[in-house]
């Protein structure tokens, strides 16, 4: 409940202009393991592994380190939380692309129709009422949109229904 609070109140923050980036030099690998501990004992107890792949060449970016935590953190939440009832595995990725970092988070869950791919990112939007009363809606996909394009980047799902999703963006990558 805390975590949607959050969400709703760094999305009036955005709304309004009044959210605040501190523009540094972050570590991938250090970032991305603090959200996976984050989400670790939920995607346990959902018979969820987690996995990354670091593409040992993208040490850093520069970003703001807390809306970048945050963005994968929405990502990885979603992703545990819409897998399948067996459980099934999240894998975040990071892999330097020319001059971008580009990140993904990808998952073997529910899936999403192609009819509500457009619906994704809508701010209080349910999908399917039926899996929106099972799993819950709320504001994470449409805050992530707007912190990723806060950073000058965009964010796009791909996603075969009854298999799974990802969603994957680009960021501008720090060159040593």
């Amino acid at each position: 409940m805390l975590h949607k609070i959050d969400n709703i109140l760094d999305m009036n923050k955005i709304d309004a202009g009044k959210m605040e980036m501190l523009i540094e030099k972050i570590s991938v690998p250090e970032d991305i393991d603090k959200v996976c501990n984050l989400i670790k004992t939920n995607a346990e107890q959902r018979n969820v592994t987690l996995n990354k792949e670091i593409d040992p060449s993208l040490e850093f970016i520069e970003a703001d380190r807390n809306q970048f935590k945050q963005i994968l953190l929405n990502l990885m939440r979603n992703a545990v939380k819409f897998s399948k009832d067996e459980g099934g595995a999240v894998i975040v990725k990071a892999k330097r692309v020319e001059d971008s970092a580009q990140f993904s988070v990808s998952d073997t869950g529910i899936g999403i129709r192609d009819e509500d791919m457009d619906k994704l990112f809508g701010l209080f939007h349910q999908i399917d009422s039926g899996i929106s009363r099972r799993y819950g809606g709320g504001v994470g996909l449409a805050i992530t949109k707007q912190l990723v394009e806060q950073h000058g980047g965009r964010i796009w799902a791909e996603s075969k229904y009854g298999e799974g999703s990802t969603f994957t963006l680009p960021l501008e990558a720090k060159k040593e």
